[in-house]
């Protein structure tokens, strides 16, 4: 039991309540002479050092579940080197939780390790893994490639976990753009049946999803009701897979059908659609995306938070709208002396999962006292809630309170690094791609100067590590208009866009091999189990009777620059084609339709197509962002601070803490580029909103909101978040239970219950828990294999966190 140590005298609500905490070493985990392989490693990260032969672009030698190799000795038993997986830099959260299952994965380069943790206090995972999934790239990625690393392309950026319809499903994306989407049913049943010594043929889970989003894949959003997997990508784009229904579910079949016909058709989910949303002017690549339901519950926007720190609503559905773009509150007119801070996580909260607040002290933790308002002409608009991490109980570092800074220090705050050398790997990324260290593409140079200025600071000679320029302005488009917006600075689209690489003729290379075809058809045709797609109301191709509905899409043009797929069809005239069978693509933003490409040749050149941006100025209806807004509100992070905000102004202030883990140790080689709030887990059962730094710490925080407006000196607040605690906190820190290495990832789901049989964390027939019944487990993941473990459950009062 849980001791109580956070009472309502100590911060004036009733805050989390944490309890011991549980630790696997990667000696624990893997066995004596882990930590000194760990640690070569990492001096061979550090010093470039490549020791792995790459074959068909992944290493030789992996070890995989259902792939039998003999070591030297003729035994079959890997030495300790190939036991412990290597761990990829510079990623997003790369673990999950199964929300059904007692499934624990951890990606590792282009590998997916499955656990079952034993114990529920403990939560340990065992020494095997009771499954290894492993993929290759296809002819499609290899063409991609990636960015991060020079060799290996095929590693993952990023998992998740989540529901399309009534399947879970495990999503991983990629550095060469692939996504996968496996069925964790599937994953599960495998486990149980190897565990239990059964006999029969136990064939290792294929993805039932494979495609590619044409650049490094990053964000992922998965919806339930909608049946939707959202992917967000270096192409500064998202691409939205809405999959082929036989029927609508009745709720979306009662929904009011739109006047314009290619939304229409696209809505009808006759066929696979692939939607391709690009950002407005002055987007960049999207780290984390989330979706925005409407009053149905049904996906209706993606919301995007770019690396320029800027936030865009895009429209999934409507056709020929603007993007709402919210800018980071950095965003000052006239102040370029700063760059603004990367934008990393994004979330939208429904305020379904806030709890309840009475006062400023119900809503932030802190005194009203200790509110930092924003400097004028910004007065009321944002509040500063920095001072109020004083008040939380053994945080690990030392916050102090600060004055309000100016808004053109509101970058990061660290002293940057001058350890790092030439010779080490994130400066070969570097020179191999032509990128930043990041991985994340500079903005184009701006125009020459027309009156003959001085050349001699330009690009060339910056360090790799400097600061980008600020990003342009976006022309006449929505935008939440608590901050201005600079002026056009003369970008032209020539510059940002990149062109299409020299292309030649890739068919020879193809030759030999037959046409990938693992894409929207893998889903439908290429499956060991004819209903694998039930999830999703037996999705499948229309029948004959619905040929004539979507006549209009039967002579579908291509975008300028990839007709050549279309030329090379074995029918090319499609003058009469139907499409009703073939997967479609619909690009929104000019509200064009095409048919998707099949070969390879096909897929790459469309891949590589140029990068399209949205500038068209009709706004968004106005009245379906203040019906969304009355819903919820964002909470999106960088790489220090933390901003909840409503798209309504007059739901009062944004929120703003700065810099919440506080972490002031001396720079690392192995931390580099860590600072950054990229993991964010979002537990709407808990009120609770989980938040990963890659240098180490994760806060846990609670959304608040009041029914009526707070009043304040000089500003108003509806809505708002309490930091509850930063994990781990000082006194396990201080106990060395936080290895001295950056997080890997963060997984949080519910613990395993009583009379739930094999891999199940709950029976089925089981009603449904209350939040006071029901225990979630929080596992964080370093990057030298050491695992910490919390469990964490509500009150009955759903007020506190309680956290064993």
């Amino acid at each position: 039991m849980a001791g109580r140590q956070g009472q309502p005298h100590d911060r004036g609500f009733r805050e989390v309540v944490l309890g011991g905490c549980q630790s696997q070493s990667c000696e624990d985990r893997f066995g004596d002479g882990a930590t000194d392989v760990i640690r070569q490693r990492e001096r061979d990260h550090i010093n470039m050092t490549e020791t792995d032969t790459l074959v068909q672009g992944v290493p030789t030698g992996q070890i995989v579940t259902g792939v039998e190799e003999e070591v030297g000795d003729g035994s079959q038993v890997p030495g300790l080197e190939r036991n412990i997986p290597k761990m990829p830099y510079f990623r997003n959260n790369l673990t999950a939780l199964s929300q059904r299952y007692n499934l624990y994965f951890a990606a590792y380069e282009n590998r997916i390790f499955v656990y079952r943790p034993k114990g529920i206090l403990k939560q340990a995972l065992p020494r095997e893994p009771n499954l290894i999934l492993a993929t290759k790239p296809d002819k499609v990625a290899r063409h991609i490639g990636g960015t991060l690393d020079g060799r290996f392309h095929h590693q993952m950026n990023h998992i998740a976990i989540g529901f399309l319809g009534r399947e879970e499903v495990l999503v991983s994306v990629y550095d060469d753009g692939s996504v996968f989407a496996h069925y964790t049913k599937h994953i599960a049943e495998y486990t149980e049946r190897a565990s239990s010594g059964c006999r029969i043929p136990n064939p290792i889970p294929t993805p039932f999803f494979r495609e590619n989003v044409g650049s490094s894949a990053w964000g992922i959003a998965i919806h339930q009701k909608s049946r939707l997997i959202a992917v967000s990508s270096n192409k500064r784009e998202v691409t939205v897979f809405a999959f082929g229904l036989s029927h609508l579910p009745e709720a979306m079949e009662c929904r009011e059908r739109p006047r314009e016909f290619c939304e229409r058709s696209v809505l009808k989910r006759k066929r696979n659609w692939r939607i391709c949303i690009p950002l407005g002017d002055g987007g960049h690549n999207i780290p984390n995306i989330s979706l925005w339901d409407d009053h149905e519950g049904f996906a209706e926007k993606v919301v995007a938070n770019d690396i320029y720190g800027t936030t865009w609503i895009l429209d999934i559905w409507k056709v020929g709208t603007a993007p709402f773009r919210i800018s980071h509150r950095a965003n000052v007119q006239g102040q370029w002396a700063f760059r603004n801070p990367m934008g990393w996580g994004i979330v939208v909260l429904p305020y379904e999962s806030f709890l309840p607040a009475k006062s400023v002290t119900d809503l932030l933790g802190m005194q009203e006292s200790d509110i930092m308002n924003a400097k004028n002409p910004h007065a009321g608009r944002w509040i500063e809630t920095q001072r109020g991490l004083a008040c939380v109980r053994g945080h690990p570092g030392d916050p102090v309170a600060q004055s309000l800074p100016e808004p053109e220090t509101f970058g990061n705050q660290h002293t940057p690094a001058t350890w790092l050398q030439p010779q080490q790997p994130a400066f070969l990324a570097a020179i191999l791609t032509g990128q930043p260290l990041l991985a994340l593409p500079a903005p184009p140079p701006p125009p020459p100067d027309e009156g003959g200025g001085d050349d001699s600071d330009d690009d060339e000679g910056a360090p790799l590590d400097a600061v980008p320029d600020p990003p342009p302005a976006a022309p006449a488009q929505n935008a939440l208009f608590f901050i201005p917006d600079h002026e056009e600075d003369g970008w032209s689209e020539e510059e940002e866009e990149n062109p299409n690489p020299a292309w030649e003729d890739l068919s020879s290379a193809f030759d030999s091999e037959d046409d990938d075809t693992a894409s929207f058809a893998g889903v439908l045709g290429n499956n060991n189990d004819a209903n694998e797609i039930t999830f999703i109301e037996e999705a499948m191709s229309a029948t004959e009777d619905d040929v004539e509905a979507d006549e209009a899409l039967t002579q579908s043009l291509a975008p300028d620059g990839i007709l050549g797929y279309f030329k090379r069809m074995a029918d090319s005239d499609l003058s009469g084609y139907k499409t009703q069978w073939l997967d479609m693509i619909f690009t929104p933003h000019d509200g064009k339709t095409y048919v998707s490409p099949t070969s390879a040749v096909d897929r790459i050149q469309y891949l590589r197509r140029p990068t399209f941006k949205n500038r068209n100025t009709k706004q968004q209806d106005r009245k379906a962002l203040e019906e969304l807004g009355k819903r919820c509100c964002i909470l999106r992070t960088y790489e220090e601070d933390i901003e909840m905000r409503s798209i309504n102004p007059d739901d009062g202030a944004a929120v703003f803490c700065k810099d919440p883990i506080s972490w002031n140790y001396p720079p690392h080689p192995l931390l580099r580029h860590a600072e950054r709030l990229n993991m964010v887990v979002h537990v709407p059962e808990l009120s609770l909103v989980v938040i990963g730094s890659a240098i180490g710490r994760v806060i846990l925080l609670t959304p608040t909101r009041s029914r009526y407006s707070i009043p304040g000196d000089g500003f108003r607040l509806k809505q708002g978040f309490r930091i509850d605690w930063v994990l781990p906190r000082r006194s396990e820190e201080r106990s060395g239970w936080r290895p001295p290495r950056g997080l890997y990832g963060i997984a949080v789901g519910p613990v395993q219950e009583g009379g739930a049989t094999g891999c199940l964390l709950r029976p089925d027939n089981a009603p449904a828990p209350s939040p006071a019944s029901r225990r979630y487990r929080l596992m964080l993941h370093y990057r030298d294999h050491t695992i910490l473990s919390y469990e964490i459950s509500r009150d009955e009062g759903n007020e506190d966190v309680l956290i064993f």
